[in-house]
């Protein structure tokens, strides 16, 4: 083996001691990170393997990298938002997904959407209050 390979090697290993740098083998190459993608290391803290390949992300949506704290794969699609309905992406904070479609509220009653705070469902009915 090439000596300034096993130096390059154990150059790793001691900064990887230190805890100034982690270093990982990968099919047999020592690599920086603490994760394989195929024989490269990558950092999970930054990065995500999507498909053999080092992305900047937290996911993977089929081939491709996104961040979870701002989108969501819906279908195999990056789309904003952080949950999905069927192909299209919404906010759980202000929406509600009632049989496949998108509505404002925070519960659904059927195919209607509604506040709990201030409503209620009776019998696939939405009616204000708290009691049917």
């Amino acid at each position: 083996m090439n000596p300034k390979v096993i130096l390059f090697a154990i150059f790793l290993l001691l900064l990887a001691n230190l805890h100034c740098y982690e270093a990982i083998i990968c099919n047999g190459y020592t690599r920086s990170g603490n994760a394989c993608c195929g024989s490269f290391g990558y950092y999970t803290s930054t990065q995500v393997c999507c498909n053999g390949v080092i992305k900047s992300g937290n996911a993977c949506c089929g081939s491709f990298a996104y961040y979870t704290s701002t989108q969501v794969c819906c279908n195999g699609v990056i789309k904003s938002g952080n949950a999905c309905c069927g192909s299209f992406a919404y906010h759980t904070s202000t929406q509600v997904c009632c049989l496949g479609v998108i509505k404002t509220g925070n519960a659904c009653c059927g195919s209607f959407a509604y506040y709990t705070s201030t409503q209620v469902c009776c019998n696939g009915v939405v009616k204000t209050g708290i009691v049917c």
